[in-house]
Order: C-alpha cells, then structure tokens, then sequence
C-alpha cells in the first residue's frame, strides 16, 4: 500500500468513525429531548435520504472538479454537523441537522471510492477496494458501544464535541492528499450525465442486496429481542467479520473474477437470512453474523470492483455515486418493506422475503455471465 493509501484510510477510518459513534445514541437524543417515538425513524432516516440525493451529483462533481475537493466538504459537514446537535430541540431542528449530516455522507464516501480506485493497480482493484471498506467496519465494530458508553458518563454534548472533533481528523488527514482524478473537459451537468450507464447492472444487485440489508439492520434487535437475546451479538460478529474479510474476497475477485465472487456473497447473505427465519437463540444469530458477514462483505467488494471495471477512468467518479446510489435507496426500500411484512407476516416471512431478494440478485448476475461475459477492465 502506497503512503496515500494509507493515509486515505486514516481519513475513512476517522471519518466513519466520527458517524458511528453517533448512531446508536441519536436514537436516545431524539427521545430526550421531547421527540415521539413515532416520529424518530423518520426524522433520523432522513440522514439516508439526503446522502441518496447527493450522491449522484457527487459522482459528477469528483469526476468534473475532483476527488478531494468533495472529501474535504463531506469532513466538514461531519464537524458542522456533529456540533449542531448539540443546539438542537424538537423535531424540526433535528430533521434539518440529520439533513445536513447526511449530505455529508453522500459527498466523502463516493469521492473516496473514487480515489481508492484511482491508486489502484486493475490487478489489484479488488483487493484494495475491500481492504478500503474494512476502515468503515473497523469503525462500526467499536464506535456505537463507545458513544452509548460515553453518554452514560459524560452525556450528549460530550458525545457530539468527540465526534466533531474526531471529523476534524478525518479534515486534517485528507488536506495533504494528492488529487487522483479530474476531468479535462467539460462534463454537461444533467441527469443522465450523473448517472453511469454501464454501472447500472452490478448497481442493481447492490440494490437487491441492500434490501436484505434494510430489513437486517431495523428488525433484527426486535427479533432478537423476542426471543431473549442481545443483538449487539450479531452486530458485533458482523461487524469483525466483514472487517477481516473484505481484503481477502476482493483478492478472490481479482483473481476469478467479479460474478463468481458476487453469486457466493449474494447466496450467502440468502443463507443467513434464512437461518434467522427459521432457527431461534443466541447460536444462530452468532452463525448468522458469520454467514452474513462473510456474504456481505464479498458481494459488496465484488460488486463495487465490478462497477469500475466497466468505466473508463473519467467516469470513475460517476460510477461510484451510482452504485452508492442504489446502496442507499436499497437500505430504505428494505426498511420500509420489511416494516410492512412483519406487520402482516411476523419475522420469520419478512427475512425469508429478503434471502428471496439477495437470492434473486445473485441469479440475475449467473443469468447475466452466461448470456455475456463481464465487460474486462478498462484501467
């Protein structure tokens, strides 16, 4: 790994670490300052909502002005963000403060994608686009119980300065990166133009995947729940799970290929699903972090490589905010759907719904292969 590698890691890591430790609490802010229960999903759901929108058009600008220009906004929308919860009150307040944060989520990831791929050698892609996502998962295995821990012994205004301070990290670690990627000429600004075309097939898969996780992530703490065990054990396995993999599944994918190793994740994020639906206790949840983690974290490093594999290099940055773009319209489609099937079916035919979603994405990319092999790499 190259020192702008390395430090673009420190960067993601810093900057992701700064959400995290957000995100179990925001929860807990919301209820204690007045908010209703009923209104709290949205009001924080609202922060993916923003992020979808942005993305796009931060897949245009990182190819048009840039790569780091984008990072450096989406770190100091993080500090703005992370302070101004602390001056928040009611629903209005947070709902614009969520709205302000979220974009920040839409502008650093995508850019930083972008100069992931623009490092890396095409022998190498989906090696180092996975060992790039393991700074997100690192993060996430440790922050949330640190931020609950936090709240407890210093309180919310403590937790937001920490987190904003933690965002100035991220600001400071990405100032000295060189800038990767810029056009030189003009890209016409325009819907079609924001969106990569040859991206939109390995995005549609990340779509289908991000179903499953939708409905993973919102009802598995109340299924758990039911039945008497901690979520945080799931969380906590997929979490070190995906973290340790990540690198070693987009090696596999370098070497055999996107679809193989896309059709494995897809199929075992199906299996997972199933094994929550069908079998109860603290063991199956630990077997279903295994298996969803292992799942997740291929079919994601797999598909991410496989949507810059099809797009010159000036287009690198449009791709990604395609493929971040499904990503987040399928984590809120999941969580919507997934609401409406536990109250008609329960839990167990809302998770076998959403194996049925990850599965289809992973018949569609084998129907895919076979019809057409996958467009080579393009540098």
């Amino acid at each position: 790994m190259t020192a702008s590698f390395r430090l673009l890691w420190a960067g993601a890591f810093a900057f992701f670490l700064s959400f995290f430790l957000l995100l179990a609490a925001l929860p807990l802010y919301a209820r204690s300052v007045g908010i209703e229960d009923r209104a709290i999903g949205g009001v924080l759901g609202s922060f993916a909502f923003a992020a979808m929108v942005v993305r796009p058009w931060a897949g245009w600008a990182a190819d048009r002005y840039g790569r780091r220009p984008l990072m450096l906004a989406g770190a100091l929308v993080f500090v703005v963000a992370s302070l101004a919860y602390s001056f928040t009150a009611g629903v209005a307040g947070l709902f614009a403060v969520r709205l302000l944060h979220g974009s920040g989520m839409g502008l650093y990831p995508t850019a930083a994608s972008a100069v992931v791929v623009d490092l890396a050698p095409p022998e190498r892609r989906g090696a180092l686009i996975g060992t790039f996502g393991a700074a997100a998962n690192l993060a996430m295995a440790v922050a949330p119980m640190a931020g609950i821990a936090l709240v407890d012994r210093a309180g919310f205004i403590m937790l937001f300065w920490l987190s904003a301070a933690i965002a100035v990290a991220a600001l400071l670690l990405t100032r000295p990166l060189p800038e990767t990627g810029r056009s030189r000429g003009p890209i016409p600004f325009s819907p079609g133009a924001m969106v990569s075309a040859a991206a939109l097939f390995p995005s549609s898969l990340v779509f289908l995947l991000m179903l499953s996780y939708g409905a993973q992530m919102t009802f598995l703490p109340l299924h758990a729940h039911t039945q008497g065990v901690n979520p945080g054990l799931f969380f906590l396995i997929f979490a070190l799970v995906v973290t340790a993999v990540r690198g070693w599944a987009g090696r596999l994918s370098d070497r055999f290929g996107r679809v193989g190793v896309a059709v494995g994740g897809l199929t075992l994020t199906a299996a997972a699903l199933a094994v929550q639906a069908l079998i109860g206790g603290a063991a199956s949840l630990v077997a279903a972090g295994v298996l969803y983690g292992v799942g997740f974290s291929a079919a994601t490093t797999a598909l991410m490589a496989w949507c810059v594999d099809v797009v010159d290099a000036a287009s690198r940055g449009r791709a990604m905010g395609t493929y971040y773009t499904a990503l987040e319209l399928g984590i809120g489609l999941g969580a919507l759907s997934a609401g409406f099937g536990v109250a008609a079916g329960g839990f167990a035919a809302t998770f076998l719904g959403a194996a049925a979603a990850a599965l289809a994405g992973a018949l569609l990319a084998l129907a895919r292969s076979r019809a057409r092999p996958p467009a080579t790499r393009r540098g």
